[in-house]
């Protein structure tokens, strides 16, 4: 029987496979022991993600019985990092300072772009336009 200490383990991302949504991930505690590539969970569902971890992150691992075909179960925050908004906005925050989140005390759907907004489609609006606070 595997002991459960090799069943789930911390490790840091060392190669990412974008393509077949896969990472290897290298494990400091095993003498930097490199895994398989691992398929990384995702929400499933009618709307998918392709969020893969980064080179670097640490990611946390469920291993099969056999100790080398797994899974990465996603990435988790370290004491050198804290979680991007507050406790109260949820979404998505990006590395060039663009970001989408609702805020649940503003009751708002916030969209900030470093390069613009681009919508492909009909655009239905109700209520009012502002554009620097000025009603259009």
């Amino acid at each position: 029987m595997v002991a459960m200490s090799k069943l789930i383990q911390a490790g840091i991302v060392s190669s990412v496979d974008a393509a077949a949504g896969t990472v290897r991930v290298t494990f400091p505690d095993q003498d930097d022991r490199v895994s398989d590539d691992l398929p990384v969970l995702t929400p499933g569902g009618w709307a998918r993600g392709n969020a893969l971890p980064l080179p670097g992150e640490s990611v946390l691992c469920a291993f099969l019985g056999n100790g080398s075909a797994g899974f990465c179960l996603g990435s988790y925050y370290t004491d050198d990092e804290t979680p991007p908004g507050t406790p109260q906005q949820w979404g998505v925050w990006f590395e060039d300072g663009s970001q989408v989140y609702y805020d649940r005390i503003l009751k708002k759907l916030v969209v900030k772009a470093a390069g613009g907004v681009k919508i492909e489609g009909d655009l239905e609006v109700t209520g009012s336009i502002k554009r620097a606070g000025e009603i259009l």
